[in-house]
């Protein structure tokens, strides 16, 4: 019940004081009247009140003093009472039966009626009477309600009942007919109208519906979509769900951009209020769904279409006006729209094949003859696309492709879509080769990397005659970079192999397509030894396809532990061939800044941006995130990290996601989200630097107190490195584990790994390898000038993640420990790291250092406390993670709950789901 809690509460009140006496609940259809309607039953049940509840259908109206029948008939079940040979609602009949027979005494049946019900029900009071869709009340018993409501009042006696507004037998479709009017103008009753949920209701419908947090993008997606209406909010959310672009990462929720609709039937719940309204309305309601920004013209367009008159098109629309279907307005035309846009996108995937076809066929004729013109610039594509072959197909070909080009790198379900209805009609050679070729890039572009690769496949196949070489080699690595993406490993394969047929562009095309596709198989060594036996070939071949190859090549030597090539590039741009063309040299640059953040460079490669003159938003995702990451910006790079997951990115760069997902599984575990980062983790392994996952997943069971699971993860990620030659990522997995080995008193291993580590930090030659070599060389060897030395490196990078372990691990080390743990504390607060900075409370205990602000370090406590508990944490679990005992455990939990008045774990977790609960 979001953001219904007060006014159920005050529903119920009046109906246990008995006054006003009656009550109507109204709202529209999908409104929640009859949820709104089940939890005051269920909260007058609770309070031990009598309460009889019946539902009213529409196929009741017909019957005369049916509902009333049913009534008592309720009354009397709920009662309890032992029957008695003549019923009340037996002596009702009776006298409607008698009364009714003389049509001159209409008035005295009602009130002789009245009484008769008034006595029959005042013998169960206090007694609430609950009635559902009263709107369908058959007209008999309707014309008890001014009477009886007024012999209810003081009698214990209550009606509380939901009324539709918007149907068009309402005297205007706002409110119930006359009769409750006067009532309420009497105060013998009250009209509570049901609003639209505020963007905040439906944010919390949405992460109850999915349970997750959901994105402000989505909330607002659905919420404009649904105009805060229950039911279509439902429905939106299900669609998304059908339409998989809905999607769960790390407890939060996403949309993708595109969402096609499925075919609905009329018994949708979108859609049957409008199809109980009779077949005319249906018609012309589906039919509005095409043409109502025609404005005035709809009407002729649907009676033609329809095979209707105009004017009963016209009383039809007015129909669905009263009906709140649509919303008229009248001006120098007359125009519509729908008062809920989901209704319309339901409206429109319930068109059969052809009815949809004629439709939009009449709508794009209307609008290129000039008879109608579209405020949406979009409008006359999308008709033109689903008009299909009853449209001219050479023309309107010639204007969806102009369209796709325009927009296909803002609106890829536009683009796409469109660029599918050219392949369907285009016959010219050359415009099919076009529009081949578009199809594919902007399913790339989009993130639509099955039909990326199809659309690549069939541009290569089909249509090389056509294009040039350069042009040839980027389809192939969308081609590549689409099968990468959708997993199809055996077509990757035997790429990689040169195996027939061959790419086409010729040898220097094929060798470096054959080269990416080793390399997203995972086989980075084999890639970078092609290219290097042949870099003759390659490098002397057409600008695209030697710019390829470098970039191949410097991936995989950063990768390998020799990044000479990247280095190469950042100190001679001229390295590039294809530098005159604007998009390639967009690519590079992003190239050279996806590099710099994978070896840790920060400043650096916020130089490249800056020289480049690119903004952080145009990287990719990835690339954001890990920018954002290293600066420190935790919530913020976490957030796009989720997003990208969420999003399905898949580049020619596909080391940039790991990376990404090994930060943001760090922020995770130091917040305390130890089996979100585990999750996270889980979402993102593939082919590409495991052990960097393995060395995120450590940390995670370090925290938890597996530490013998966590060492074998670290040795195994370390061996899996070692063969396939990776050295990138494992300066810090040396540390980490040289650490570990220290602390067991193996001095032998202990300095094998300070021994790796000095080789990784001479290979990669960076700041980040350094200091995590340094830091090795403190602890093991107790050389405090290499933990000075990593402390002021670190204060020069200036990372604030960074620095807060050097400093921490500096102190440990017996580096200024003073003065380091104290800053690592701030640091690790400035974070938000709770369980890092729990843990360093801890340490700077043991060394007698004073911990600042010990109200700060309570609540700190108690959020950590909470995330724990949400996680699923055990007790003894919960004492491991925190560094206490059981029993100090147990007090904890019992303040916590005392404090936020949350009655057990579940209702907690529950809560710090759905953001209710933010410690």
């Amino acid at each position: 019940m979001f953001g219904r809690r007060a006014l159920v509460e005050r529903l119920c009140s009046g109906a246990l004081s008995g006054f006003p006496p009656l009550t109507l609940l109204t709202g529209e259809a999908g409104s929640g009247r009859s949820a709104v309607l089940d939890a005051v039953a269920g909260e007058l049940a609770a309070a031990g009140a009598r309460v009889v509840s019946i539902r009213v259908g529409e196929h009741e109206r017909s019957t005369p003093y049916g509902v009333l029948y049913r009534l008592l008939t309720a009354v009397e079940e709920r009662g309890g009472r032992e029957r008695e040979p003549t019923s009340t609602r037996d002596s009702v009949l009776g006298l409607v039966a008698r009364l009714s027979a003389d049509t001159g005494r209409a008035g005295d049946v009602s009130d002789r009626l009245a009484n008769t019900v008034l006595s029959s029900v005042r013998r169960y009071a206090p007694l609430t009477v609950l009635i559902d869709d009263a709107q369908w009340t058959d007209t008999a018993t309707a014309s008890l309600l001014d009477r009886l409501t007024r012999l209810f009042a003081g009698q214990g006696c209550s009606i509380v009942a939901t009324w539709r507004i918007g149907h068009s037998t309402g005297q205007d479709g706002q409110r119930p007919p006359a009769e409750p009017a006067r009532l309420e103008a009497d105060g013998f009753a009250r009209f509570v109208p049901l609003r639209p949920l505020t963007r905040a209701q439906s944010a919390a419908f949405l992460a109850d519906s999915v349970r997750a947090v959901p994105d402000a993008e989505l909330v607002d997606r659905l919420h404009t979509a649904s105009r805060g209406n229950p039911a279509a909010l439902r429905s939106m959310i299900e669609v998304h769900r059908q339409a998989g672009v809905l999607r769960v990462v790390d407890q939060h929720a996403y949309t993708r951009p595109a969402v096609e609709w499925p075919s609905l039937s009329e018994s949708h719940p979108l859609l049957a209020p409008i199809h109980e309204t009779g077949s005319v309305r249906w018609s012309v309601a589906r039919a509005m769904a095409v043409l109502a920004p025609l404005d005035e013209n709809a009407v002729g367009l649907a009676a033609e279409a329809l095979d209707l008159d105009p004017e009963t098109v016209r009383a039809a629309l007015d129909s669905l006006v009263t009906d709140r279907v649509l919303v008229g307005s009248r001006g120098a035309r007359q125009r519509w729209r729908f008062r809920i846009p989901a209704v319309r996108d339901a409206l429109e995937s319930s068109l059969g094949p052809y009815e949809r076809r004629r439709l939009c066929a009449l709508a794009a004729t209307a609008v290129q003859d000039g008879t109608a013109e579209p405020a949406d610039e979009n409008y006359l594509p999308d008709r033109l696309a689903d008009a299909g072959k009853l449209v001219d197909s050479r023309r309107s070909a010639e204007l969806l492709l102009t369209r796709s080009v325009e927009v296909m790198f803002t609106d890829g379900l536009h683009a796409v879509r469109w660029l599918r209805a050219v392949l369907d009609r285009a016959s010219d050679p050359e415009q099919r080769a076009v529009a081949v070729l578009t199809y594919s890039a902007a399913c790339a572009i989009h993130g639509r990397m099955t039909e990326a690769a199809d659309g690549a496949r069939a541009t290569l196949l089909e249509h090389a005659d056509r294009l040039p070489v350069e042009m040839l080699q980027e389809v192939a690595i969308v081609y590549v970079t689409g099968l990468a993406a959708c997993e199809r490993w055996s077509e990757l394969y035997r790429l990689g192999e040169g195996e027939p047929p061959p790419v086409p562009g010729g040898p220097a095309n094929e060798l470096v397509t054959r080269a990416f596709s080793l390399i997203v198989q995972g086989r980075w060594a084999e890639g970078d030894r092609l290219l290097a036996e042949n870099q003759r070939l390659w490098s002397s071949a057409n600008p695209i396809t030697a710019d390829f190859g470098h970039m191949f090549r410097g991936g995989a030597g950063v990768l390998l532990g020799d990044p000479s090539t990247l280095r190469r590039s950042l100190a001679d741009p001229g390295i590039w061939s294809a530098s005159e063309y604007p998009q390639h040299r967009f690519e590079q640059a992003r190239y050279e800044v996806d590099m710099l953040l994978q070896l840790g460079e920060l400043d650096e490669a916020m130089r490249v941006l800056d020289d480049r003159e690119l903004a952080l938003e145009q990287l990719q995702t990835p690339d954001q995130s890990l920018v954002l990451l290293l600066r420190g910006e935790h919530s913020k790079g976490l957030d796009v990290a989720r997003r990208s997951i969420a999003d399905g990115v898949y580049s020619a760069r596909p080391l940039a996601p790991v990376r990404m997902a090994h930060g943001a599984a760090g922020v995770l575990t130091g917040r305390g989200w130890l089996s979100r980062a585990r999750q996270l983790i889980g979402m993102v392994r593939g082919r590409h630097l495991g052990h960097v996952l393995d060395h995120a997943e450590s940390w995670a069971l370090y925290a938890l107190g597996e530490e013998s699971e966590a060492d074998e993860l670290l040795r195994s990620g370390l061996r899996s490195a070692d063969e396939q030659g990776f050295v990138l990522g494992t300066d810090w997995m040396w540390a980490d584990l040289a650490v570990r080995e220290h602390r067991r008193g193996d001095t032998g291993a202990a300095e094998e790994c300070v021994r790796r580590g000095g080789s990784v930090a001479e290979a990669l030659g960076t700041g980040r390898s350094e200091i995590a070599w340094l830091l090795s060389r403190a602890l093991v060897h107790g050389d405090r000038d290499s933990g000075r030395t990593a402390v002021r490196l670190a204060r020069e990078r200036a990372m604030p993640d960074e620095m807060a372990w050097t400093f921490l691990r500096a102190a440990r080390s017996g580096v200024d420990t003073a003065r380091l743990l104290p800053e690592a504390y701030e640091l690790f607060g400035e974070l938000d790291a709770l369980l890092w900075r729990a843990r360093t409370r801890g340490i700077m205990r043991e060394h007698d250092i004073s911990v600042p602000g010990r109200g700060v370090a309570t609540t700190e406590n108690e959020r950590l406390l909470a995330v724990l508990v949400t996680e699923g944490l055990g007790n003894r679990q919960l004492a491991t993670v925190l560094g206490t005992s059981e029993k100090s455990v147990e007090g904890r939990l019992t303040r916590m709950f005392a404090r936020t008045g949350y009655r057990s774990r579940v209702e907690l977790a529950a809560a710090m789901l759905t953001g209710e609960y933010t410690p």
